[in-house]
């Protein structure tokens, strides 16, 4: 029997019991997980399968969850829970899936070359380092819904994830950790992944700190993406216009012309691209911020209303988990028409801020943040040392407006369940301090 089939079996079974608001959720995935600590691999192959069901009225609702396929003979929890309105069927604009959706996933030797040629990579890049661990997860699921509003959606998805601890020279010396993502773990370069370990490491065992500077600021997407993350109560829910509000200017405007804020469940390539929402909801591009002005907040159909528009932005994460509205591809739009090489080259004096060293601070209700960093000075477009030990530090709404250009490599990170991008930008007003 078909996949849907059951799922409408278990419609119509729950439907005969009066329930009006019936939806059910399957997903099956399965994954390859590589684990290396020393020169140990450990390697683990997992498949799993589940199925969900919210059903409810305007009175009441129940959540039941359990693994294998639908049964529509399941013996049904007491509905003990608030009233359940699900969203209705909408068109779904054209989707072609991703040429890599059913590419294998990687083999354990390949997954084991593809963390040792990190590791050998690192060691060439900086003599005396070494890899102290790797964790690399690869996977695939394919997701199917249908409710009782005509609902009917299927995504297929991929991801992999790569956790990578690196230490300097000595054995006591400093250590760092990245995470990264990618749609096929084929995508991560060990010359790429090693560069930036090895730029992290070097900035670590070697920079000053200096007790106060201010100047020209270049952020990297290593500070800008966590910096839009934490700020993400500005760009999420309903409420967050409200917020938004207070750091809008006489003029209207939130931040400099060359802030564009965008979310896109399509993004090409990206991590979490898919045609609809985890509430079968069509997902899309959206504008948050466009050239400095504050459009509308990240909100799912729920949430939307008034000026507001549905963004096909509730996420799940698991056949367990219920929907929660999040960002899919968060990103400041960048500028194809400059390079890194030309703002770097443009900044008399100043400082090229490559990442943070800890959670952003945000301070004073709303209003500033610190942040630890880590950089090079920068001296007639030159680097004359590295930095680090300090914190960048400012105002939220100088931080928005002192934003001076943004250059053309559009990067992203995967910070609190979605992908989070930027590019590196130009940036006045903010300081660097010894303390936060």
């Amino acid at each position: 029997m078909k996949q849907l089939d059951l799922l409408l079996d278990v419609l119509d079974a729950l439907g005969r019991q009066s329930w009006r608001e019936v939806e059910v959720f399957h997903k099956r995935g399965r994954s390859r997980t590589l684990r290396l600590e020393g020169d140990r691999p450990v390697t683990s192959f997992r498949q799993e399968e589940g199925w969900a069901v919210r059903a409810g009225d305007s009175r009441r609702s129940f959540f039941y969850t359990a693994s294998g396929k639908p049964r529509p003979d399941s013996q049904w929890p007491e509905a003990d829970g608030r009233g359940l309105r699900l969203p209705s069927a909408r068109p779904i604009p054209n989707w072609a899936p991703p040429m890599d959706s059913n590419a294998p996933l990687l083999s354990e030797t390949e997954a084991s070359h593809l963390l040792r040629a990190i590791g050998a990579a690192l060691a060439d890049e900086l003599p005396g380092s070494r890899l102290i661990r790797a964790y690399l997860e690869d996977g695939s699921s394919d997701q199917l819904l249908a409710s009782s509003r005509e609902v009917r959606a299927e995504v297929q998805q991929r991801a992999a994830s790569l956790f990578v601890e690196a230490q300097a020279t000595r054995r006591d010396g400093p250590s760092i950790s990245m995470l990264l993502a990618e749609r096929e773990a084929r995508r991560f370069t060990p010359t790429s992944v090693a560069r930036q370990l090895a730029d992290r490491l070097l900035l670590l065992s070697r920079g000053s700190s200096p007790s106060k500077d201010r100047g020209q600021l270049l952020l990297s997407y290593g500070v800008m993406s966590p910096l839009i993350h934490a700020l993400s109560p500005l760009w999420l829910g309903p409420e967050a216009a409200t917020r938004a509000r207070r750091l809008i200017d006489r003029q209207g405007r939130l931040a400099s012309r060359h802030f564009s804020l965008v979310d896109d469940g399509r993004f090409p390539g990206g991590v979490l691209e898919a045609p609809v929402d985890g509430e079968g909801q069509p997902t899309r591009k959206i504008t948050l911020v466009e050239e400095g002005v504050y459009r509308q907040p990240l909100v799912s159909w729920r949430q939307a209303g008034g000026d507001m528009k549905p963004s096909g932005c509730s996420r799940r994460f698991g056949w367990r988990d219920l929907p929660s509205a999040g960002p899919t591809h968060l990103y400041l739009n960048p500028n194809p028409n400059v390079s890194v090489g030309e703002l770097l080259g443009g900044l008399s004096r100043g400082y090229y801020l490559l990442s943070t060293h800890g959670s952003v601070k945000i301070e004073d209700g709303f209003r500033r943040f610190a942040v630890p960093v880590s950089g090079f000075a920068i001296d007639g477009g030159r680097p004359t040392g590295s930095v680090t030990g300090v914190w960048l530090t400012g105002s939220i709404s100088t931080f928005f407006k002192g934003i001076l250009a943004a250059a053309r490599d559009l990067t992203f990170m995967p910070l609190g369940g979605g992908m989070i991008g930027s590019p590196t930008v130009l940036v006045k007003g903010l300081e660097l301090r010894q303390r936060s």
